[in-house]
């Protein structure tokens, strides 16, 4: 894994939400990541035209905090296309409210509080990749989403070894959430998280297998498997696939 700090390219004396001493880009085979934190206290509608990324229509009149992750998270995508040798593309919004990501590339964005991430690779390198990041749920969250969450008491239950209620549950919603981003182009249409269900869990590797509990075409059928990868920290977890 190859870690790259990024230049700082924005004007000091037009500052933007996005801190620039936090982003960083990783090489993880053929994909790259990029991550920063930002903040919605620092947005202002100007920072679109210094970052040279168009504000969609469709958030004219969104709030501050939609904006800066909109924003944050295109600017990534931007910087990480320049590291594959596609620089100068932006990432419109398709008509599922999705990144429309160019021809030739497969894309994922998340976001959760002041961080933000964009993980990239060449569609001849992958089929599917989809990434997630999120806070630990609180207790009352956990409980209260569960049901929603999980298909049989299984998928949390062989996580409790390691970690506990709470932070087994928000890793089963994040990595779903990376299955359906990663699977979203191959049906133009939501899944429900019962779809699939978490049948094997490795905390040396960090990784877990999600199993399709539905057929959902030809090639997506009862039984097939992704790997997701997840990565823990004192207040979040990403999780990632790619296939």
């Amino acid at each position: 894994m190859l870690n790259i700090k990024c230049p700082n390219n924005i004007l000091i004396d037009n500052p933007t939400c996005i801190d620039t001493d936090s982003v960083s880009i990783q090489d993880v085979g053929h994909i790259v990541i990029a991550s920063c934190t930002f903040s919605s206290n620092r947005f202002n509608n100007d920072q679109f035209n210094t970052l040279e990324i168009p504000l969609p229509c469709s958030l004219d009149n969104a709030v501050a905090k939609r904006k800066s992750e909109f924003l944050a998270g295109r600017y990534l995508a931007k910087i990480a296309m320049k590291h594959l040798g596609a620089e100068g593309l932006n990432i419109p919004i398709d008509e599922h409210k999705a990144p429309a990501w160019p021809s030739g590339l497969l894309g994922s964005i998340s976001h959760s509080k002041n961080t933000a991430l964009c993980v990239i690779t060449k569609s001849q390198n992958h089929n599917f990749i989809g990434i997630d990041i999120e806070h630990w749920l609180s207790t009352s969250d956990a409980n209260s989403l569960v049901n929603n969450i999980v298909v049989d008491q299984s998928e949390y239950q062989i996580m409790l070894p390691h970690i506990s209620f709470e932070q087994a549950i928000t890793l089963i919603f994040s990595a779903k959430e990376s299955l359906y981003k990663a699977i979203f182009k191959a049906f133009s249409h939501y899944v429900d998280f019962d779809v699939a269900m978490v049948t094997e869990l490795d905390f040396t590797t960090k990784q877990l297998t999600l199993t399709l509990c539905q057929n959902l075409s030809e090639a997506m059928h009862i039984g097939r498997q992704f790997i997701c990868q997840f990565k823990l920290s004192e207040q979040l977890v990403t999780t990632l696939i790619s296939d």
